[in-house]
């Protein structure tokens, strides 16, 4: 019988968390999809306080946050802790709620494959069914809210 030594289960462990980071460094690069509307204000007050923080610029000030908020690359687990506070004291509904966008992402549907969800009546109904029965107990996008959502996204023709 093999005993496991829990020490150097968490080792490995964390020498695998630390080579994925390392890995994912690597795609690190601006988003094009990623674009924010600011006041002036909010704008001047947000690159005060990347700078009072040390950052070279508001951006930076950014990704620290999104590092803490989605738990990679984060600046501690306080950091992430609050971050995740912040999320669900101003979003914490959304477990009450579901949206087809989440949905097709969550499953990696493709732009092709939402193009034939638009063009294949029988396609869409059983997508849209798995999509109510995933979310059960949720409440979930009429079919023509959902309908809707696809044309927005094909129309643009940008992934999502």
């Amino acid at each position: 019988m093999t005993v496991l030594d829990p020490k150097a289960e968490w080792k490995e462990m964390l020498s695998d968390y630390a080579q994925k980071q390392r890995e994912d460094l690597n795609t690190k690069a601006n988003r094009e999809d990623i674009k924010i509307s600011l006041t002036d204000k909010e704008y001047s007050n947000l690159k005060l306080m990347a700078y009072k923080a040390g950052f070279r610029d508001a951006g930076e000030l950014i990704s620290s946050f999104v590092g803490d908020l989605t738990g990679w690359q984060s600046n501690g687990s306080d950091e992430r802790d609050k971050a995740n506070e912040w999320y669900e004291r101003a979003f914490g509904t959304s477990e009450y709620h579901s949206n087809i966008r989440h949905y097709l992402y969550d499953n990696d549907y493709s732009l092709d494959d939402m193009n034939d969800l638009l063009e294949d009546e029988d396609y869409f109904e059983e997508i849209y069914q798995a999509y109510i029965s995933e979310n059960s107990r949720m409440n979930n996008e009429s079919k023509e809210q959902c309908l809707q959502t696809l044309k927005d996204i094909v129309s643009k023709g940008v992934e999502l």
